[in-house]
């Protein structure tokens, strides 16, 4: 495998380029990668810098050591702050992390080691599809501390495996083996641990081939196709086809059809510059 260091360098994240995969990697082992405000910084800008990428065409999201992410840094859950403080500082990480996450335009894989627990199992739920190493553990662990779920769990979860799963997760704080995340699709799929980069990595690279902006407009469609009408998603829907009519991505699929090869797109960044999938 061809990988290369990210142009940019963090205290508690690193970026790893394959080609045209991007991935984050949460660098926190010794933490089980908690949410300290130092990784919450990094994160927000490594998922800023993989966005604006025109190289990049997938991004894997993946964690360091025995963990995927084991929430928030409990040592920093300093009590007794004024209420303001503490929605400040959450909107922060919805802003910067959870919502540029999820509204990422490329598609994103949460490759899920080990632990995923709290603000863990809502980093992998804003991602597109979860791979799960079989013996990951996973919880909503909030009621613990006598808090609720955030970064986005109760809106992404409710909507991937139903409210009343929801909330048995959520009131209880039990914990879930891979093999049961995925009977109740919370992940898609549970791969051998010791093969789970590999699995993201072919998915992603995979991807990678697929045309750019019929995932992006896949993607904007399926998510909001849970807030609007059935006449107004047919309204979108003709739009989005109108202009995925209109790119050179539907041209190259119908030749490479007509011409019995494999399609070869390419990606067209917003300045109009075409790139090729394989990174320098």
């Amino acid at each position: 495998m061809s990988t290369t260091s990210s142009e940019r360098s963090y205290e508690t994240v690193r970026v790893e380029h394959d080609r045209a995969v991007a991935t984050i990697v949460l660098d926190r082992p010794q933490a089980r990668n908690a949410l300290s405000m130092q990784l919450k910084s990094d994160l927000a800008q490594a998922i800023a810098a993989v966005r604006d990428d025109d190289r990049v065409r997938t991004v894997i999201l993946t964690g360091e050591g025995p963990a995927f992410c084991a929430g928030g840094d409990i040592k920093e859950m300093a009590s007794g702050r004024p209420a303001y403080e503490y929605r400040s500082r959450l909107l922060t990480v919805l802003e910067s992390i959870a919502i540029p996450l999820a509204r990422m335009p490329k598609p994103v894989i949460a490759a899920i080691n080990g632990h995923a627990h709290g603000a863990g199992v809502s980093l992998a739920a804003c991602c597109d599809i979860s791979i799960a190493a079989e013996d990951a553990t996973f919880s909503l662990a909030f009621v613990r501390m006598g808090l609720i779920p955030d970064v986005t769990a109760l809106y992404f979860l409710p909507r991937i495996i139903g409210t009343n799963r929801v909330k048995e997760l959520v009131f209880t704080g039990d914990r879930l083996s891979a093999q049961e995340a995925a009977r109740i699709g919370l992940v898609n799929r549970v791969v051998p641990t010791d093969t789970l980069r590999d699995a993201a990595m072919e998915l992603a690279q995979t991807l990678s081939e697929g045309p750019p902006m019929s995932y992006e407009l896949s993607k904007r469609l399926i998510d909001q196709s849970l807030h609007v009408s059935l006449e107004d998603m047919v309204q979108l829907e003709a739009y989005a086809q109108a202009i995925a009519f209109s790119t050179p991505e539907h041209t190259e699929g119908v030749a490479a059809y007509l011409e019995r090869r494999p399609a070869r797109f390419t990606a067209v960044s917003p300045h109009g510059a075409k790139t090729e999938g394989d990174r320098e």
